[in-house]
C-alpha cells in the first residue's frame, strides 16, 4: 500500500464499522465531557465519584447518538455509491445533508431542513479540505 491511501471496507461491512466507530468516539468524547461536568457540579469531597456517576449515566447516550449518525451516514453513502456507480465527494455531501434531515425529522420539517443544511455545509467543508489537501500533496510528489 502506498502512502496516503486508506483502506475502507466494501459497503455492507462499512455500515457496521461506522456504527462501532461512531459509538466508540461518542463514548470516549462523552466520557471526558461528562466526567468534567459531573466533577464540577458534585459536592467538594465527592468530585471523583460525581464525575464517574455522570459518565456512567450519560456517555452511552452520546455514544448511541454518534453511532446513529455514523450508521445513517454510511447507509446513505453506500446507497449513493450503488445508484451512482461512483465514489466521489458528492456522495458524502448528499449523505451529510440527508443524514442531518433524517435524524431531526421528528422535530418537524423546519428543524429537519435546518439540520440538513448544517450537515450538508459541514460535509462540503470537510470534502473541500480533503480535495485541496489531496491536490496539494499530488503536486508535491
Amino acid at each position: 500500500m502506498r502512502g496516503g491511501e486508506t483502506y475502507r471496507q466494501p459497503c455492507p461491512g462499512r455500515i457496521f464499522e461506522d456504527l462501532g466507530v461512531g459509538f466508540s468516539i461518542g463514548c470516549f468524547g462523552g466520557s471526558i465531557f461528562y466526567f468534567l461536568k459531573g466533577a464540577i457540579y458534585a459536592p467538594r469531597w465527592k468530585r471523583f465519584m460525581g464525575g464517574l456517576t455522570h459518565v456512567r449515566n450519560r456517555a452511552p447516550l452520546i455514544g448511541g447518538s454518534f453511532a446513529m449518525w455514523g450508521g445513517c451516514f454510511s447507509t446513505i453513502d453506500c446507497l449513493m455509491i450503488y445508484y451512482r456507480q461512483t465514489d466521489d465527494p458528492w456522495n458524502a455531501i448528499v449523505s451529510g445533508f440527508l443524514t442531518g434531515g433524517i435524524l431531526q425529522f421528528r422535530s418537524g420539517p423546519q428543524a429537519a431542513f435546518k439540520n440538513a443544511l448544517i450537515g450538508g455545509i459541514m460535509l462540503t467543508l470537510i470534502e473541500g479540505v480533503t480535495v485541496a489537501i489531496t491536490q496539494y500533496s499530488m503536486r508535491m510528489q
